[in-house]
């Protein structure tokens, strides 16, 4: 796939803004898997970081007001649809936008039951890959204004952010910032 330069700055922007939130999280010791690349990690031990527990949660609450306010997104609860009984929310997502130029659909996955690989694989295959607060993280730009981050958070649990943005800061600055928010509000095991 072919970037424009446009698109190859924001991802250099984003990769800037991450090496900040990949340092923080772990225990600060050297583990014998630092010197594994990142690509080649399979498992969320190889981290130091702990496992969240995403399922428990629901994706809703994962961003909480304030944050939502400070992205420029809607609340679900305000969405059109809700004024006529519908949800923003399924068990496994919430969808939040502005109604202008923004939209977020973060989404609670489960690897599949016969993989055998961990779910770490998932955050970690597509080509611009990071860590977001330590946890494994990909980023996947489509065009100017859309971008797919996914975030390995256990062995069997990933986080799908899908973005879309036509501000200045881009639809992967968005998605980060927003798995930086759903990464602090998991619920502790």
């Amino acid at each position: 796939m072919r970037m424009s330069s446009a698109a190859g700055l924001a991802i250099a922007s984003v990769v800037v803004a991450l090496s900040g939130c990949g340092s923080g999280g772990g225990s600060g010791a050297a583990g014998p898997d630092r010197n594994v690349p990142l690509k080649e990690r399979t498992t969320i031990a190889q981290f130091d970081v702990a496992p969240l527990p995403v399922e428990k949660a629901k994706p809703c609450d994962l961003i909480r007001p304030p944050v939502e306010e400070e992205l420029g997104l809607v609340p679900p609860a305000s969405m059109p649809w809700a004024s006529r009984g519908g949800s923003a929310q399924t068990p496994t997502s919430c969808f939040w936008h502005n109604r202008v130029s923004e939209a977020v659909d973060l989404q609670v996955h489960r690897k599949p039951k016969d993989d055998k690989a961990s779910a770490i694989r998932f955050a970690l295959m597509e080509e611009h890959v990071d860590l977001i607060m330590g946890y494994p993280a990909g980023m996947l730009p489509i065009g100017s204004s859309t971008c797919t981050v996914t975030v390995g958070v256990s062995d069997t649990h990933y986080l799908v952010l899908q973005v879309q943005s036509r501000n200045r800061t881009g639809a992967c600055a968005l998605g980060v910032r927003a798995a930086q928010e759903a990464l602090r509000n998991v619920p502790a095991l």
